[in-house]
């Protein structure tokens, strides 16, 4: 199939309000055995995914109405996952180079989070190719439990903690119609990418025009 275009909420003009009305629909649920047009969707997640320096995309940031996302299979090192989330924020310096995570991958079908530790945190730098030039410091929990299903209809039940923990309720936040901008009560701190006061101001104006559309 093809690399396709992420859905992105804004652009350097300001914001997309028919992306962020895309992004804010909740995706339909794949049905088994998979049909050729879902078939299709997945192709197009692991075209983008080895394209594109990133940890995960769901399927709705590429255009497609599934719950399905591809992300990162692992990540132990601190560092490393530091790294994608800083490429994340900045994709569009990076648009000609490849992924170095792409063979570090999992399908993720109808993705759900079954058990949460109330009392297990994790705050840390968060990205989103969707939400270009702009990092935040999220609140996400750190231990949970999750189910999903493999490509050939296989369930997968496990715990998940630290950088994948935080990367799989990013992206299923994504497949319900939730960009990580919504979570205000979560977020304490926002950094734009650009190192210019200029275009920092910029940014602040088009998130405060987010905000305003979402009604926040």
């Amino acid at each position: 199939m093809a690399v396709r275009n992420i859905v992105k909420i804004w652009n350097e003009d300001g914001i997309i309000k028919e992306n962020i009305d895309f992004l804010h629909k909740k995706t339909r649920p794949v049905s088994f055995p998979l049909k050729s047009d879902v078939e299709n969707v997945i192709t197009d997640l692991i075209d983008s995914y080895k394209a594109i320096p990133c940890a995960g995309i769901a399927a709705n940031q590429i255009g497609y109405d599934y719950s399905i996302f591809i992300g990162m299979k692992n990540c132990d090192d601190v560092e490393q996952g530091k790294q994608v989330e800083r490429m994340e924020s900045e994709a569009d310096k990076y648009e000609k180079t490849e992924n170095e995570f792409s063979h570090n991958r999992e399908i993720y079908i109808n993705p759900k989070i079954y058990k949460t530790k109330q009392d297990s945190t994790q705050e840390d730098t968060e990205g989103c190719l969707s939400v270009p030039n702009l990092t935040v410091e999220m609140l996400r929990f750190d231990k949970i439990k999750v189910r999903y299903r493999t490509v050939n209809g296989g369930v997968i039940k496990k715990p998940l903690k630290g950088f994948i923990s935080k990367l799989f309720q990013h992206e299923l936040d994504h497949l319900n119609g939730i960009v990580m901008l919504n979570l205000m009560n979560q977020i304490s701190n926002y950094s734009p990418a650009y190192n210019n006061p200029a275009k920092n101001r910029e940014m602040k104006r088009i998130l405060d025009d987010y905000y305003k559309y979402i009604g926040r």
